[in-house]
């Protein structure tokens, strides 16, 4: 039996991308390859002994890991029967580090709602292993210039052509520093995979959730994106603006 390591369950409205605003319940897994400069997730990056369930009624449950997938799925269920959940959001860290877990659960355990997995875009070798039980992909570009990793075009390009076929959208984070070859590049390789994915330029929050660029460079990076895609939108994290989870 695989046993996956979660670092956090619970409920709450999407913050980002084409579905902010929705229900969602997130199921955030422990561990992620890289470390982004911007990161507002660290306690997701390496797994511990414990995870935290945050119930329905508001209650903080304290679980032991690593966890079967019965024993998640059964932590999973009474998020999922509250009117008006739309999707299962597979966050992290990065999902993709516990590909082979998160697809036993959902070869198990598939939900009655659309699932969704939000990643990084770094691991195309990982991807089919997990993408036939997925529905929507939520995919960012690491920009050199904002996260502090290196390059990942071909990845990134890699990611997308084989999520052909699912809801596609892709996350850019920004800020003052980003340079404009580094949006350029990110619309053109989104465009070559299929210049119909959503293009959302998301701004760096501080973690006093201040926006860390300006509107002028905003106007500046939706022009270059505009210049290969159709649908450019800058949008920052709804979730920080609301102050929950």
């Amino acid at each position: 039996m695989t046993l996956g390591y979660v670092s956090e369950i619970f409920s709450s409205f999407q913050g980002e991308g084409m579905f902010a605003g929705r229900r969602h319940v997130f199921l955030r897994m422990a561990g992620c390859n890289l470390r982004c400069g911007y990161c507002d997730t660290p306690d997701s990056l390496e797994r511990t002994a414990t995870c935290a369930v945050y119930g329905p009624d508001g209650a903080e449950r304290s679980i032991r890991n690593p966890l079967g997938v019965e024993d998640v799925s059964s932590l999973l269920e009474p998020f999922l029967t509250v009117p008006g959940v739309h999707a299962l959001a597979l966050t992290g860290g990065e999902p993709l580090v516990q590909a082979g877990f998160l697809a036993e659960l959902l070869r198990a355990h598939r939900p009655a709602v659309p699932v969704l997995l939000e990643t990084n875009g770094s691991y195309p070798r990982r991807l089919p292993t997990l993408l036939a039980y997925v529905d929507i992909v939520s995919m960012d570009v690491k920009l050199p210039s904002n996260s502090g990793e290196p390059a990942m075009w071909d990845e990134h390009g890699a990611f997308l052509r084989l999520s052909r076929g699912k809801t596609v959208y892709v996350k850019v984070p920004v800020d003052e520093a980003t340079r404009d070859e580094e949006v350029r590049e990110a619309a053109k390789l989104v465009a070559a995979a299929d210049s119909s994915i959503v293009f959302f330029l998301q701004p760096i929050l501080s973690k006093q959730a201040e926006m860390q660029v300006s509107a002028q460079r905003l106007e500046r990076f939706y022009d270059l994106a505009s210049g290969y895609l159709g649908d450019v939108r800058v949008m920052p994290q709804a979730h920080r603006a609301l102050g929950v989870r």
